[in-house]
């Protein structure tokens, strides 16, 4: 390695040796340079995977513990059941069963809801439940 001295600085000269050290400092540069590159890019990808599972959700919340209610349970009581017969309409079971004075079309309504019904289409041997 060759030196030479000019206004108080030691600089290194051109020398086979002095290429190899700035090759070294290239290398290490290009080295960190690479690691920053694939820390943002993880970094951004994380990020984007915990957005997505954040909005992703239903929005529901599980409960693993029972909440008491103050309300009864709906299938601890008695309710009255109607076995299809062939022929058989949701409307005319709503007309046969609904208290006196009630509105027909709100109680096959309730009867649809009450028995998780999507349509009132109904199966002979189907039972359904009566509010």
């Amino acid at each position: 390695m060759a030196y030479s001295q000019s206004n108080g600085r030691t600089t290194l000269q051109g020398t086979a040796h002095a290429s190899k050290g700035m090759t070294i400092k290239r290398g290490y540069a290009k080295l960190l340079l690479r690691f920053l590159v694939i820390a943002v890019i993880l970094g951004t990808v994380f990020s984007f995977g915990a957005i997505v599972q954040a909005y992703a959700g239903d929005g529901s919340v599980t409960v693993s513990t029972p909440i008491p209610s103050a309300q009864p349970i709906a299938d601890a009581t008695q309710h009255e059941k109607v076995v299809i017969q062939s022929g058989d309409t949701l409307w005319g079971i709503a007309e046969t069963h609904r208290k006196k004075g009630k509105n027909t079309r709100s109680y096959v309504e309730k009867l649809r809801a009450f028995n998780h019904l999507s349509n009132s289409s109904l199966q002979e041997g189907q039972v359904l439940l009566l509010p």
